[in-house]
């Protein structure tokens, strides 16, 4: 054997085991991230919150949730071309599964929409719609596409433990906002939207089903966009004058 070859074999042998612990590291910080998730951006709102005050420091915790969390681990996770794969991936889900995605779109628009929907404006809809869009695109490749693409053949570690993260994560934005139907409600509804995605995904292979849903869903929250835009609560009472 020539030296050349010699050396180029050696080379290639060196590479795969450095491969195998890059790809190690990856799915190490897949699974620690339904931990890590949750208490990093608590902290995150709670620093925001006192560093630009509570509008500024929502706006600029979702900033980071989206742009950290949600686009960048899943590009250092998978790469672009296999995200983008996930997001066109999905066989039609059965009418049971379907009626299942349902439920969290007409629980939201029931309760979240339907109370205030004179406060929707045409810059509030707009608001709604994009945020809607950014965070459920970003949630549904953080919480269903890398752990589905990692880990395809693993229910609990694959749906079932990023649903836990998925959930509690929810509590860190309450830091600044709570919800006025107390948090236990919310992370409910928040693991309905959750559980619903999960399954259709897990079972279609894909999120082009659960994207659709989780973007409906999402776009119901007028009095988080009315905070995001510094406009008051309807049901808030009036502040008086003086």
């Amino acid at each position: 054997m020539s030296a050349p070859t010699a050396q180029a074999r050696e080379v290639r042998q060196r590479m795969v085991p450095t491969g195998m612990q890059r790809l190690e590291r990856r799915r190490r910080a897949l699974l620690a991230a339904p931990v890590l998730v949750p208490v990093s951006m608590a902290g995150a709102f709670a620093v925001l919150q006192r560093l630009l005050g509570p509008r500024r420091g929502y706006n600029a915790g979702f900033a980071l949730y989206w742009v950290g969390w949600c686009l960048g681990f899943p590009l250092w996770v998978l790469g672009p071309r296999r995200l983008l794969r996930l997001l066109r991936a999905g066989a039609r889900p059965s009418a049971a599964d379907l009626a299942f995605l349902a439920v969290p779109v007409v629980g939201a628009a029931a309760t979240e929409l339907a109370p205030v929907r004179r406060a929707v404006d045409p810059k509030v809809a707009a608001v709604m719609v994009a945020t809607a869009a950014v965070n459920a695109v970003g949630e549904e490749l953080l919480w269903r596409g890398t752990y589905l693409d990692v880990l395809p053949e693993d229910p609990w570690r694959g749906a079932g433990w990023p649903w836990i993260g998925f959930t509690i994560w929810h509590l860190a934005p309450q830091i600044i906002l709570p919800s006025r139907r107390g948090r236990a409600q919310f992370l409910v509804g928040a693991g309905l939207v959750g559980a619903a995605s999960a399954r259709v995904a897990w079972k279609t292979r894909g999120l082009r089903w659960t994207l659709l849903a989780h973007v409906l869903t999402d776009a119901c929250g007028v009095r988080a966009t009315l905070y995001r835009l510094g406009r008051p609560d309807p049901d808030s009472p009036p502040t008086p004058p003086g």
